[in-house]
């Protein structure tokens, strides 16, 4: 006889009751269910993250396991932390079904006009999490969202009578219990706009580690495939300190050719934005940690009520300003500088295509590269590439190609290590900026590589784009040509300090006479956050509100 321990709530009591039966079915043995009641279905006035509880709706089935009363507990997955007791262990992670999150809209709030989100303007949409009202806040911000605890059957019936215009659910449970929801309009939300919380749509047999009995019948139910990418995305979720609460999506899927796609997205700051990754490769650690690095320094928000000015051709701030909203930071881009394309040199652009290497500095010039002519896209699939700098990576590999990544900044960096992976007289193609560093052609030619360059566009200053639009706490200087724009803006907006981004940028500064407040060594997150930290003392953990912001109804 396995005695199974389940929560109370409906759901709960569907799922133990459908791995009992596949158990019984695959094995023949007895199974009996025994009800607990947890933390989290008790306390149902409050939102999940202000519990204040791990675990909310695991612990007491933890301790149950403990005391022997049962041999096995079935959770959902995204319900477990990452961080296994070291005397339990999961004996089984059953098929997986559907991952992915639906909006039930009520019919009067039901737009179909609206695009993704079929909701009218300024509906009122029920959710506990901060993943998925952070990800709709970031798409519609019109929208207003409401906590909304209760099982399952309550919040539908809470979206019925008309407590909320619309309601958010994993599409799991909604078809576990196959609930008839009458006029209710179920709209999927596409995995590209809102991943799954880590391990959505699976569900875990939790047993005694020492209890080989229970864990040699619960394998008969296992399916590894399933394990494989759930646990891809738990790493994440561990990776990146992160619990229940946190604003991340993930979804690692099997691919054709033993290949692997693992799709993500972080989600924060006010108002909310997105930070997305879409990574393919048949090391699934190796992908989740490309992800986790450059955003495990924004969880926290610990820029948080800090103004952050960004000087970016355009004004474009890209991920770096995304980025730093997440981390907390109120970010404003301003247009001080632009970008101008250049025609290629005819016979450059030969050479740089017929080269057997190419070398990157600036995500820029991947881009202007990659969309110059087609023999430069098949160059790029041809060639060995290479790049300083995690954002001209990302940008090469999104690009196609496969770069190999210097360590450090800077184009003396990238030098070194093309004279360590390329031998002597070999050709190197470098698309570039007109006034690029002097660094990688300058060490790359004594180490006895040739350097093609092929300069594609300039950076200038903009005198007729906008003015800042007040003080601010920061000014992040991300190239020479931003420093100089800087000091020829006739109205600067008042700052507390200056931070540069990688050395030529610092040398710009202190040549001007700018103080250099702090430093990033190159144009990474984690290095960029911890110079801002380092001139922002007064920047800490932001406050739960900020980070769990949803009212009562």
């Amino acid at each position: 006889m396995i005695v199974f321990g389940s929560r109370s709530s409906e759901l709960a009591l569907t799922q133990t009751r459908h791995v009992a039966a596949l158990l019984r079915a695959r094995t023949g043995a007895e199974v009996r269910i025994e009800v607990l009641e947890t933390t989290g279905d008790r306390v149902t006035e409050r939102p999940l993250a202000a519990i204040g509880v791990k675990g909310a709706f695991t612990v007491e089935l933890e301790e149950a396991l403990r005391a022997g009363r049962i041999a096995a507990a079935v959770h959902s997955l995204k319900d477990l932390p990452v961080d296994d007791p070291p005397d339990l262990v999961l004996g089984a992670i059953p098929e997986r079904v559907d991952p992915t999150d639906v909006l039930l809209v009520a019919p009067h709030a039901h737009d179909p006009g609206a695009g993704a989100l079929p909701l009218r303007h300024s509906a009122r949409v029920g959710t506990s999490s901060p993943r998925r009202g952070l990800a709709l806040q970031a798409l519609r911000g019109d929208l207003r969202f409401l906590d909304i605890r209760g099982n399952v059957p309550t919040r539908v019936a809470k979206v019925r009578r008309g407590d909320y215009d619309a309601a958010l659910f994993a599409a799991a449970g909604l078809d576990r219990l196959g609930l008839d929801l009458g006029d209710l309009r179920r709209v999927p939300v596409p995995i590209d706009l809102l991943p799954p919380a880590p391990g959505q749509g699976a569900l875990a047999v939790q047993c005694r580690r020492d209890d080989q009995a229970t864990r040699a019948l619960l394998a008969a139910i296992h399916d590894a495939g399933a394990a494989r990418c759930v646990q891809a995305e738990r790493d994440l979720l561990a990776a990146m300190g992160g619990g229940c609460s946190l604003p991340l999506g993930v979804l690692a899927t099997a691919e054709p050719g033993g290949e692997f796609r693992l799709q993500a997205a972080l989600f924060g700051g006010s108002p909310a934005v997105a930070l997305r990754a879409d990574q393919r490769g048949t090391d699934l650690p190796a992908l989740v940690r490309t992800i986790a690095a450059p955003w495990a320094p924004l969880i926290g928000a610990p820029l948080h009520g800090q103004r952050v000015l960004v000087l970016r051709p355009g004004g474009m701030g890209g991920d770096l300003a995304q980025s730093l909203a997440v981390a907390g930071a109120s970010v404003e881009c301003v247009a001080w500088t632009r970008t101008e394309e250049l025609p290629p040199d005819r016979t450059a652009l030969a050479a740089v295509c017929a080269a057997p290497a190419l070398a990157f500095t600036s995500a820029r010039a991947v881009e202007r590269f990659a969309a110059l002519a087609p023999e430069c896209r098949r160059a790029l699939a041809a060639a060995r590439t290479f790049a300083v700098g995690a954002a001209t990576a990302a940008a090469l590999r999104a690009a196609g190609a496969s770069p190999l990544v210097a360590d450090g900044s800077g184009g003396s960096a990238l030098a070194a290590h093309l004279a360590a992976a390329l031998p002597r007289g070999s050709a190197v193609g470098f698309p570039c900026a007109l006034e690029r560093h002097a660094g990688l052609e300058r060490d790359a030619a004594a180490a006895g590589l040739r350097v093609v360059p092929l300069p594609l566009y300039r950076t200038v200053a903009d005198p007729a784009a906008p003015d800042a639009r007040g003080p601010a706490d920061v000014v992040l200087l991300t190239s020479p040509s931003a420093v100089r724009a800087w000091l020829q803006r006739p109205r600067r907006p008042v700052v507390r300090h200056c931070v540069a981004i990688g050395p030529a940028t610092a040398a710009a500064m202190r040549d001007a006479g700018l103080r250099v407040a702090a430093e990033a060594p190159r144009a990474d997150l984690a290095p960029v956050v911890a110079a801002l930290r380092t001139c922002l003392p007064s920047a800490g953990p932001a406050p739960a509100a900020a980070l769990h912001p949803y009212p009562k109804p």
